[in-house]
């Protein structure tokens, strides 16, 4: 293995170094640390966790639960001490780093040896996490996405609800027609998370931010630039809050208070938004992105469940990763509306548990057409880059122009130190 030139990848190298095989698992009760990050969806998982091991008498699932925002740093202490938990949640962004330092444990055998149909899962989202030729997880959920809005602001403001089809001069025109300065309503929300504006607007230009081999940076492009400045223009028309009010309150709270009319964000906001009073009223909607110039598609992904290569019970914890990827744990899942499981057969759970809030079959539709978010070896280093630059892009302290093409040298940086581990 080439030396790693990341004080945090040196804790990750040094963590494979002291990697023994795993004991082999024992005639006695074991139980499996779970790593998860989200409190919300513990009680789904929980109710995973029981139906398996109902069914694997001798084994316990102990959930523990980080916030996302200490998660990694946790994981990467725990993978420097050797100490990684037996399964625990991974993301597309982070896989590739983990996966290449051995800290994984591929699959591809005990699925064979188990007959799981891994086919009955979209190559799409088994590809997310797969790597060098190995297959590392079977995927449980797919998300995308897509935009709901206000249908109480559409109404008071004498606009027709959007359609699918409808187009980024659509969204524009009806962003700054729903601004009521005077009543303190924006049209909508340009936030820094590069996911939900100019990771799918770029795409939706034709382009992309990053070559398919993940070698090369690509925001100095044409495709890159007419991306981003769509969300600068919807800035500069006034509808939207500035970055400033949305750190003091988020797009998410500013839509829920009847603040911003129209929110592009994922999927996975389904529960919460329909616990919110919005819903209950009735005044929530969803329908399928705007169409750019090339095509209206949102980005993509799904969660991983990895087994750690040092796993104390390695057996166990794949019969668990087996589970946690099966159809009777998407039954579960879906009925909960967490999101849509890697299952498409079982939408139906999803779409009727947010029956009477909402009308989430757009975003079945949705998921029809994507595209997966591109990543690289350590993707977290150019996506720090990418907030910093998006800072100064819609402060507009700097041009688009100027503050992608200090985008671009920046993340060539990191991806060039990539190809030097």
């Amino acid at each position: 293995m080439k030396p790693n030139t990341q004080n945090w990848l040196k804790l990750i190298g040094a963590a494979l170094l002291g990697c023994t095989l795993a004991t082999p698992a024992s005639a006695e009760d074991v139980t499996l640390r779970y790593a998860i990050w989200d409190q919300s969806q513990q009680p789904t998982f929980r109710k995973i966790a029981d139906a398996f091991e109902q069914k694997n008498e001798g084994i316990k699932i102990d959930i523990q639960i980080t916030p996302f925002s200490k998660y990694w740093t946790k994981l990467q202490t725990e993978a420097s001490n050797d100490a990684l938990p037996d399964v625990f949640w991974m993301n597309p962004f982070n896989f590739p780093l983990y996966a290449s330092q051995g800290m994984l444990q591929p699959i591809d055998d005990q699925v064979a040896a188990a007959g799981f149909d891994v086919s009955a899962i979209p190559e799409a989202m088994r590809t997310i996490y797969s790597y060098d030729g190995k297959l590392y997880s079977l995927p449980n959920n797919r998300d995308a996405l897509v935009a709901w809005y206000n249908k109480k602001l559409f109404k008071e403001a004498g606009l027709p609800e959007p359609k699918d089809g409808w187009t980024w001069a659509d969204f524009q025109t009806a962003a700054k027609a729903l601004t009521n300065k005077e009543a303190g309503i924006w049209g909508t929300a340009v936030s820094l998370d590069f996911r939900a504006t100019v990771l799918g607007t770029i795409h939706q230009a034709g382009g992309s931010i990053l070559s398919p081999d993940g070698r090369t940076a690509q925001w100095d492009t044409k495709e890159a630039v007419d991306g981003t400045q769509y969300w600068v223009d919807i800035i500069n028309a006034g509808s939207s809050p500035t970055l400033e009010q949305l750190a003091s309150t988020d797009a998410n709270s500013l839509f829920l208070s009847g603040k911003v009319a129209m929110l592009q964000t994922g999927s996975w906001m389904g529960v919460s938004f329909a616990a919110s009073q919005l819903a209950k009223d009735g005044n929530i909607a969803i329908v399928t992105l705007p169409k750019g110039p090339k095509n209206g598609s949102a980005s993509t992904s799904s969660l991983g469940n990895m087994i750690s290569a040092g796993a104390k019970h390695p057996e166990e914890s794949y019969r668990f990763v087996e589970f946690l990827g099966s159809k009777e744990a998407a039954d579960i899942y879906t009925r909960s509306g967490v999101a849509l499981s890697a299952y498409p057969e079982f939408d139906r759970n999803f779409i009727d548990y947010f029956s009477k809030s909402f009308d989430v079959t757009p975003i079945t539709r949705q998921i029809a057409d994507t595209f997966a978010m591109p990543v690289s070896l350590n993707s977290s280093v150019w996506q720090k880059a990418t907030n910093s630059a998006l800072v100064e892009i819609l402060s507009r302290k700097v041009s688009v122009e100027d503050g992608l093409k200090t985008l671009q040298s920046s993340m060539q940086e990191a991806l060039d130190a990539e190809a030097a581990l």
